[in-house]
């Protein structure tokens, strides 16, 4: 499963909860004896799709999470992947002794296991959801993708025991991760689409922002645009190591940027993830009142190319546009200080980009090897000349081809043209970042380095659509997205495939650039053993040349990886937060110090 977790700045919604803080009796958990609040959350905006494989936003993700926990394999705070606790036992064996790893896996589910409206949760539930995301027809025809028919090959129940067994086609490096998936309530969704005379896929999708979970927290209300507010899950069987939450009601509300901090000290909201901004990080820690956890963001914001689109086809365009771009600039005025500059989609908390001898999160020499797309001048500062004079370059090698799209390139009296007109560009970008572009991108800026740059500012909703393909073909115009992703614990790459590069307009893809990476580079890191060391440096050497066709050829231009301050209320404890463990897991260990 690939999720793309795009950052999302909302609308101001107000009215859901006062400016009492504790005393704010509109934050009382109903039923409760004691004069317990509900804990706020900070979020962006929601898209209200609950279910893997739709476009989720970072924000639905976080509760998704809160809704299922966990599939068959969970995660623990350092990334790596253990049995749930709902699976009794888990068993690797190889079909043929001749194999070099283990291509059967074999889970026992614990019996008296439950989802949230009580219906029971067996194997039965779990084969329904491998095969409800295998209908690839059915997935597609809702918009939604995944590839699980690529590397499944038979499933196999026993229901008097209550277990299920796994045959892979082939043992990919990251197969742990294939047992993820949140598992679905086959009871429910079979009863309701019979009912109605649709697919299980048509009814997941028309019901897509009430999902039936089995994690901590189950969904009490979901108000679009506004909030969604989730109480405790009481069949919930606990984290991978047994832990249940013990705050009763969480409230996930979307708050506008602007008043984000202010509602944290005031305590209108109990918790605010990855405040960046230097000034915002200066004035959380001014406070006695709040506390925070800090760490490298395992992610990157990003500018993602539509590489089969207009004149950013062309790479030499491409790479005009990441040096008319002052990244260091653009840093400055999102988050100041508290940034790390990077020249492809990896994080400080990848070992593979690191050697042996080289400690993981400082910057490793690989990284050093690779095209920054800043050219600095002798004071470390943006030198604005010689990134014209490189953007100039680029430009002048394709205006000098004739082959193909390149002859839509051209120089006539010194201004490019595509197609005979001044070469624009179109951009697609959230409310949050708008101010912040237009100070990079200046007409003065767009005049010197020859290209024009239009912005649209948007909901993520409707990005979404340009930004995954879903939207109608004739309303295609932009080339390029400000978007924003944080990395998986283990990724398949598999989705840079040519063939996952669908026609436009006929349905989501989650190759969002539309690039595609060479197979070879792909099945390396795929069909790597991840039972040997030799596995492990057969992924690592095919992962670095994959990040260097991505540095190479920019299909993502990372504009940055924030230092992220998780800030969270003085009276909330055990609420430890990493770049691996986001606030839905830690939140099942946290509890109000007055419980």
């Amino acid at each position: 499963m690939k999720l793309k977790k795009i950052l999302v700045m909302g609308l101001a919604i107000f009215g859901l909860i006062g400016c009492g803080g504790k005393e704010d009796t509109n934050r009382k958990v109903e039923g409760s004896s004691k004069n317990e609040r509900s804990l706020v959350v900070a979020s962006g905006n929601f898209n209200g799709d609950f279910y893997n494989g739709w476009t989720n936003s970072i924000y639905d993700a976080n509760v998704k999470r809160l809704v299922w926990g966990e599939g068959l394999m969970s995660k623990t705070p350092t990334g790596k992947l253990v049995k749930s606790q709902w699976v009794d036992s888990l068993v690797t064996t190889k079909s043929d002794p001749s194999k070099k790893s283990e291509d059967i896996w074999t889970f026992k589910i614990k019996d008296g296991m439950k989802f949230s409206n009580g219906n029971p949760l067996t194997v039965k539930d779990v084969k329904f959801t491998y095969d409800f995301y295998m209908n690839e027809k059915a997935l597609n025809d809702t918009g939604a993708t995944d590839d699980l028919n690529e590397f499944m090959d038979k499933i196999e129940v026993d229901e008097a025991t209550n277990t299920i067994k796994f045959h892979l086609k082939e043992v990919i490096y990251m197969v742990d991760s294939t047992f993820e998936y949140f598992v679905l309530d086959s009871n429910t969704i079979i009863k309701n689409s019979e009912k109605e005379g649709i697919t299980p896929q048509q009814w997941v999708k028309a019901n897509m922002s009430s999902p039936i979970g089995y994690g901590p927290y189950k969904i009490d209300k979901f108000v679009p645009s506004q909030y969604v507010k989730l109480s405790i899950n009481e069949n919930y069987q606990g984290n991978y190591e047994g832990d249940k939450p013990s705050i009763k009601e969480i409230i996930l509300q979307n708050t506008p940027t602007e008043t984000k901090l202010t509602q944290l000290i005031t305590g209108e909201i109990d918790i605010a993830t990855g405040i960046s901004k230097e000034e915002d990080v200066d004035a959380v820690l001014g406070q006695d009142t709040l506390q925070t956890n800090r760490y490298y963001r395992h992610g990157t914001g990003q500018l993602t190319f539509h590489t089969d689109f207009g004149p950013v086809q062309l790479k030499e365009v491409r790479k005009a546009i990441a040096y008319s771009f002052d990244r260091i600039k653009y840093k400055n005025i999102i988050v100041g200080k508290n940034g790390l500059m990077a020249n492809a989609p990896y994080s400080r908390s990848m070992w593979m980009m690191y050697d042996d001898d080289e400690k993981i999160g400082t910057e490793s020499r690989l990284s050093r090897t690779y095209t920054d797309y800043d050219i600095l001048d002798a004071n470390g500062k943006w030198d604005e000349q010689a990134n014209i004079k490189e953007a100039h370059k680029y430009l002048d090698q394709a205006a000098n081809k004739k082959d193909g799209e390149y002859a839509k390139l051209t120089k006539v009296s010194g201004e490019y043209l595509w197609e005979g007109k001044p070469l624009e560009i179109n951009m697609a970008l959230t409310a949050g970042v708008v101010d912040a572009y237009n100070l990079i991108f200046t007409k003065e800026v767009q005049k010197e380095f020859g290209i024009k740059i239009n912005m649209d500012s948007m909901d993520w909703s409707v990005l979404a659509k340009s930004l995954y393909s879903s939207a109608p073909l004739s309303e295609r115009r932009y080339h390029i997205f400000a978007t924003s992703t944080n990395f998986a614990t283990k990724t398949d790459y598999n989705f840079y495939r040519k063939s996952y590069i669908i026609p436009y307009g006929s349905g989501v893809t989650s190759n969002v650039t539309r690039f595609p990476i060479n197979k070879e580079i792909l099945n390396r890191m795929r069909i790597a053993n991840p039972s040997s060391k030799e596995g492990d440096q057969q992924y690592k050497k095919a992962f670095r040349d994959y990040m260097k066709v991505m540095n190479e050829e920019i299909p993502l231009l990372p504009t940055f990886s924030s230092l992220y301050f998780d800030t969270y209320a003085g009276d909330i404890t055990d609420f430890d937060t990493t770049p691996m463990w986001s606030f839905p897991y830690a939140i099942v260990k946290a509890k109000f110090k007055s419980n």
